[in-house]
């Protein structure tokens, strides 16, 4: 893997922080969802905000029991939704809402409301469609969609600043986040660095993109990934875990994904709130409704 961090710093120093932040207008709740296949199953889910992108859209929701239990926290991406996809040319020419350009590379962020009914401690999406990847430089370069299933409101998210002695992002070590909180074999992306009104990137240290130099294709052949973040997200100098995040490239969902694949999501030995935490992440191919990404098999923890 080739980074340089200085370079990656002082990019996203140069970027202001209004620029860095998920923000962009939500359509109201309301959508009814698939109604072909079952999933997510009706009666007892709820739909959050939508959002229009390439020929559909993508849109939240949350499946609670009766008596409270939450079965999936996910995002549905309509038929259509990954056709006529904005590319390069597309952001160039001006042709794209909310476009932001970092690291010489264009996306499009958007936020997008969550269910009512959505279990503690989540709080809303901040996803991103990025169709020349992102940093780290030479690893997640396919087009791909980032999923952020924030912990905290989009305030808190919104005030991770940068280093006002330095101009630069903060910059940190596995050492400085709560003790407990790193998820068992996840390593800091990108050198550490906290990503302004986003947070630091956690991903599996084994992952095959991340290991150029004994997998040379493993940046090629990347699909997916889950990430956690952390982030000092209430000024005390001590950093904690502020979101999970699928990274789904549209390779894999269009010619990869076939029916439902399930995987566990590695888990700290401490959590930073009380509340339900995903083990599982699953995708689903749902033919003419469109794909799933999805965070399931929730376990109740303290902080």
């Amino acid at each position: 893997m080739t980074f340089d961090r200085r370079t990656f710093l002082r990019g996203l120093g140069a970027a202001t922080a209004s620029s860095l932040a998920l923000t962009s207008t939500v359509s109201a709740k309301g959508k009814n969802g698939p109604k072909k296949r079952g999933f997510p199953p009706s009666g007892i889910t709820e739909w959050g905000g939508s959002q229009k992108i390439g020929n559909g859209e993508v849109s939240t929701f949350a499946t609670v029991t009766p008596s409270g239990n939450p079965k999936q926290v996910g995002v549905h991406f309509s038929e259509g939704a990954l056709d006529a996809l904005p590319y390069a040319e597309d952001f160039e020419n001006g042709n794209v809402d909310n476009a932001m350009k970092s690291h010489g590379v264009w996306m499009k962020p958007f936020t997008l409301d969550l269910p009512d009914v959505v279990p503690e401690p989540f709080e809303y999406v901040g996803a991103g469609w990025n169709p020349q990847g992102h940093t780290p430089k030479g690893v997640y370069t396919k087009p791909h969609f980032d999923i952020h299933f924030y912990f905290n409101d989009r305030e808190t998210i919104g005030d991770i600043g940068i280093n006002p002695d330095t101009g630069k992002p903060y910059v940190i070590s596995t050492d400085d986040i709560e003790k407990g909180q790193v998820p068992e074999g996840y390593v800091l992306l990108e050198g550490g660095a906290v990503v302004p009104n986003m947070g630091a990137h956690l991903a599996p240290a084994d992952a095959p993109e991340l290991d150029s130099g004994k997998n040379p294709d493993g940046a090629s052949d990347w699909l997916h990934t889950l990430i956690w973040g952390a982030a000092d997200v209430d000024d005390d100098d001590a950093y904690e875990l502020n979101y999970v995040e699928p990274m789904i490239t549209v390779d894999y969902l269009q010619n990869h994904l076939e029916g439902v694949q399930r995987q566990s999501i590695a888990q700290p030995d401490a959590y930073p709130q009380d509340g339900y935490y995903p083990t599982s992440y699953v995708t689903r191919n749902l033919g003419d409704d469109g794909w799933a990404v999805v965070v399931a098999d929730f376990e109740k923890q303290e902080a």
